[in-house]
């Protein structure tokens, strides 16, 4: 019994995040086409994640990491195979995106992680989206 409410509740919590995503992100692509399948999850104060992710040569990509307002700046890393540091969002003042073109087909993680948050009594659990959009070329 108690399987089948957290398969319900994790179902309904993923639920809620797609609806997020739907809503809150599309705009923030810009001309870069997003992809259909995209990462959320709901994340809380404190909280990490990574993912790994191939990016072919020759194609102009966005990254963009679209978040719930609730969990501040969302602080985000992208490394090669050998995990040398690509970029760092908080050297770019938090931004949520990156634009990028790789040298050759190859796979890069990216690595989130949600600010700890001591100034509420209550930890808020939001949505972390990782979209990865590619340019249109005429």
């Amino acid at each position: 019994m108690l399987l089948t409410i957290a398969a319900f509740y994790t179902a309904d919590l993923q639920a809620q995040c797609r609806i997020f995503v739907k809503n809150n992100c599309a705009e923030a692509m810009g001309e870069y086409v997003p992809s259909e399948n995209y990462s959320a999850t709901k994340l809380m104060p404190g909280d990490e994640a990574e993912l790994a992710m191939t990016f072919s040569k020759g194609e102009d990509y966005r990254l963009l990491i679209c978040s719930q307002s609730t969990l501040g700046d969302v602080e985000f890393k992208i490394f090669d195979a050998k995990k040398n540091l690509l970029f760092d969002n908080v050297e770019e003042e938090f931004t949520n995106s990156f634009d990028f073109r790789v040298p050759g087909t190859q796979e890069l993680t990216v690595a989130v992680k949600v600010p700890q948050n001591n100034t509420q009594a209550l930890s808020p659990q939001g949505c972390v989206a990782i979209i990865v959009g590619k340019k249109v070329t005429p």
